[in-house]
């Protein structure tokens, strides 16, 4: 199909419109080497195909685990220059089976081939479990000008045991001929859904849920005002009932001598007070600190902080703290590292992180402050199970831990069973999961403003139901409220900010997440039945071309109703025989609700 669309271009049609050029080696995925076999055990090898558009294709067959998902991955650079904004079209078949018996996962990008890896696009893929090969295709704009070489295409492996086949890989470059949007429709009429069977089981329920919060940390950023425009437009426009802000200890405690309560440091204080005063719990986390406790450059990544320092440290974050209480009579109910795992900025093991909990949770109780400490904050869903294994497994911290967390950012490129992994750690230790930070690209800023595109609101709409689904999460906080990956310009919303306002209507607080099965691996979704006991909700995900679902276990003999994320548009759903039939447009997001008579 995909040897179909660029015969056509290559011709010309009635408008004479440019053919688009190629931007890899015709077989550069099959001749480059596959990097990081080793890693994970992995082998890789040539493979013949037949009744495909391709005669040959990549088979590479993963062996072990790795917590990083480029542990394993092929990059292939590019042959041809590209242009910062030029029109880039992705098509590639996928098959294969991870040792689970889900399909096998793999997630492409393009990016600058050198530091700082500036990404254009990043697009995640599941292949068929029953082996047979699925059409992939993604549009996006090149982030920045490149020469040859200068920039790869990368397939991201290492996301476990599993065998992958990729063919027919190939990047046409449109330039500046089509928009977006164009080349969007192009590649989602190449990926049609089509027709799809989901159910729903509304006996079998998991979390409870909070609902949906946020981050306010633009004071950590050296920020001097507690509440931004941006974030003052969501605390009254959305129900935000969890909110995490960061300390900043850099700008409190600049040398060993030397404290500064106005300025960041206090409007941190007051952003937590303006949360606490709503009624919502609160989690202070800690990102940077001064390299006279904390050795190395600001804002650089993995630091340590020496174990003899520990003490100091402590008792400074105390004292910010106990300011805090002190100043507007609040206090943070949890504490934590951002990204400790990962080291932004303060890198700990697992068991170093439970050393400084012992240490920390005494002397903050000698100060008077309740604050308990997060299970993880990890940089990903990946490494969130066995990170919070260790901590929840420690005697000596087990009643000051709080709700195991992670952050999204791999929502919707980690495998179903690492996700779920998450749900069955705090299920055996008898704790909440909050993501206290989500999104779907945590490089979203490298991009030419992103914030008001349709895209960003249907991937954060799949990374949402994903990971409340899988993980069983009972709050997910958005990353930011503020003017940080913005969700409105203070005066109004953008396309994500209404897809928040619908997913706080079916995510809201006392709601039950009930069993679903998608039928399909291009739909994402969720089911949530209502606080009152009576009224159903499905969250259908579609992020590729048109299709249909037929729905069961929604229907409960009342009226049943749908509606689109993106405009709050009614939709058609016929009712047939206790089953929901509705028709789901390319890249669109659905909310079905049903009241019972």
């Amino acid at each position: 199909m995909f040897r179909s669309l660029l015969a056509v271009f290559a011709v010309g049609s009635c408008t004479a419109q440019p053919a688009p050029s190629l931007v890899l080696a015709a077989d550069g995925y099959l001749t480059t080497p596959v990097a990081g076999l080793e890693r994970t055990g992995a082998t890789a090898r040539q493979v013949a195909v037949s009744g495909q558009p391709f005669p040959q294709a990549l088979e590479v067959a993963v062996a072990q685990a790795s917590a990083e998902t480029n542990a394993t991955q092929l990059t292939v650079p590019n042959l041809a220059p590209v242009k910062k904004g030029d029109g880039l079209l992705v098509t590639y078949w996928l098959s294969g089976q991870a040792k689970t018996g889900e399909g096998a996962r793999v997630e492409f990008m393009f990016e600058r081939s050198t530091s700082p890896w500036t990404k254009s696009v990043t697009h995640p893929a599941t292949s068929r479990p029953d082996g047979s090969w699925r059409a992939v295709s993604a549009a996006f704009l090149s982030a920045e000008d490149y020469a040859p070489g200068e920039a790869m295409a990368s397939i991201r492996l290492a996301f476990g045991p599993q065998t992958v086949r990729i063919g027919g890989l190939q990047i046409q470059n449109f330039g500046t001929s089509k928009t977006l949007d164009e080349l969007q429709l192009m590649a989602t009429d190449a990926a049609p859904l089509g027709r799809v069977e989901v159910s729903a089981d509304f006996s079998e329920l998991k979390q409870t849920m909070r609902g949906l919060g946020g981050n306010f940390c633009q004071p950590r950023y050296g920020r001097a005002e507690a509440m931004d425009a941006v974030g003052q437009y969501s605390l009254d426009n959305l129900e935000v009932v969890t909110g995490r802000i960061g300390i900043p200890l850099n700008h409190y405690a600049p040398s060993h001598s030397k404290r500064i309560l106005d300025g960041p440091a206090g409007a941190a204080m007051e952003a937590m007070a303006i949360l606490k005063k709503r009624g919502m719990p609160v989690i202070a986390s800690v990102w940077e600190a001064s390299d006279w406790i904390l050795p190395g450059e600001q804002e650089a990544m993995g630091k340590v902080l020496p174990r003899a320092a520990w003490g100091e440290f402590i008792s400074l974050t105390a004292d910010w703290m106990v300011e805090a209480k002190r100043r507007h009579g609040v206090v943070a109910d949890y504490f934590s590292f951002n990204e400790p795992d990962y080291g932004v900025n303060v890198k700990f093991t697992p068991q170093e992180l439970a050393d400084f909990i012992a240490q920390a949770a005494p002397i903050f109780r000698q100060r008077g402050l309740s604050t308990k400490f997060l299970t993880g904050d990890t940089a990903n869903g990946s490494t969130a199970a066995e990170y919070a294994r260790v901590l929840l497994g420690d005697s000596r911290i087990k009643d000051v831990l709080g709700p195991v967390a992670f952050h999204s950012w791999d929502a919707l490129a980690a495998a179903d069973g690492t996700y779920s992994e998450i749900a069955a750690v705090a299920r055996q230790h008898g704790r909440e999961v909050w993501c206290t930070e989500a999104g779907h690209d945590a490089a979203l800023w490298q991009k030419e403003n992103p914030w008001q595109s349709e895209e960003n609101a249907l991937r954060t709409a799949a990374a949402y139901a994903r990971t409340i689904r899988l993980t069983e999460s009972s709050t997910m906080m958005y990353w930011t409220y503020q003017d940080n990956y913005p969700m409105n310009d203070g005066k109004a919303g953008y396309p994500i900010f209404r897809m928040m306002e619908a997913m706080g209507r079916m995510f809201g607080p006392g709601d039950r997440m009930a069993s679903i099965s998608l039928g399909s691996s291009g739909l994402e979704g969720a089911a949530m039945l209502d606080a009152d006991g009576k009224t159903r909700w499905m969250m259908l995900v579609n992020t590729g071309g048109a299709g249909e679902a037929v729905v069961s276990g929604l229907a409960q003999g009342g009226k049943v109703s749908a509606f689109l994320g993106s405009t709050g548009k009614s939709v058609a759903v016929a009712v047939k025989g206790g089953q929901a039939e509705i028709k789901i447009g390319p890249r669109e997001v659905i909310f079905l609700r049903a009241e019972a008579n």
